[in-house]
């Protein structure tokens, strides 16, 4: 009986010994976790910094506006290794690859295959869409209920002569987002420039209807100026 009895405390003292080592654990593990996504929002916050600098450079003083990209390049980086779950790091690195991909001396002064890590990348028009799309696929696979990563896959898609990859991702993001002003216009002018009349108005009608019931922003004057562009009467 006393033998079971030592036993007994013995196994209640390994117990008890287990739990602390475990909630020690799991508290270096929360700590851990929490201090990586405080990082992550610094580098993120680093890296916004840096593209609104380059986005008010002179487009004349081509290295500084370069070296402000790639700061915000590196920035962005670091926030994803140090926060993989987060969207929002793959989404504005697929922003910014996009964003220089529409200034031509700034595309051919950037070297895509060290920003992909693939040798076989090219140093072209696809090679930049290919890494924003991945870039943006990163983004929807942490964040699929996000209307605008769709939207902006689907553009990419486009660019990159996938119609049908392209209006797949519209339409999931229309789905996310049935009253979103942004996106009906935007698919208003890419039904418009494709010159399909039934998606066109289908989309412009939503467009409008939304136009007159949603408080006034920015997109309304935008709305307009398609409009006007159309000549809408």
């Amino acid at each position: 009986m006393e033998y079971i009895n030592n036993w007994q405390k013995d196994l209640n003292r390994k117990n008890s010994l287990t739990l602390i080592i475990l909630f020690i654990f799991l508290f270096a593990c929360y700590e851990y976790i929490l201090f990586s996504r405080l990082s992550s929002r610094r580098h993120l916050d680093k890296a916004f910094i840096h593209l609104e600098k380059a986005r008010f450079v002179n487009k004349e003083i081509i290295v500084e506006k370069l070296l402000l990209y790639q700061k915000a390049l590196k920035f962005l980086r670091n926030a994803m290794r140090l926060n993989s779950y987060d969207a929002r790091p793959y989404f504005e690195f697929a922003q910014v690859i996009s964003e220089i991909r529409s200034d031509s001396e700034l595309a051919n002064s950037l070297d895509i295959k060290s920003l992909s890590g693939w040798q076989e990348q090219e140093q072209d028009d696809k090679g930049f869409y290919n890494l924003a799309k991945a870039n943006y696929i990163e983004a929807i696979l942490r964040e699929p209920t996000n209307p605008i990563y769709h939207q902006r896959l689907g553009s990419i898609y486009d660019k990159l002569s996938y119609a049908e990859n392209a209006e797949k991702e519209f339409n999931k993001a229309v789905l996310l987002d049935p009253q979103n002003l942004m996106l009906h216009l935007y698919l208003s002018r890419y039904f418009y420039i494709k010159d399909r009349q039934t998606e066109f108005l289908k989309h412009l009608n939503k467009t409008l209807d939304l136009y007159k019931v949603l408080p006034r922003s920015p997109f309304h004057e935008k709305v307009e100026e398609f409009l006007r562009k159309i000549d809408y009467h």
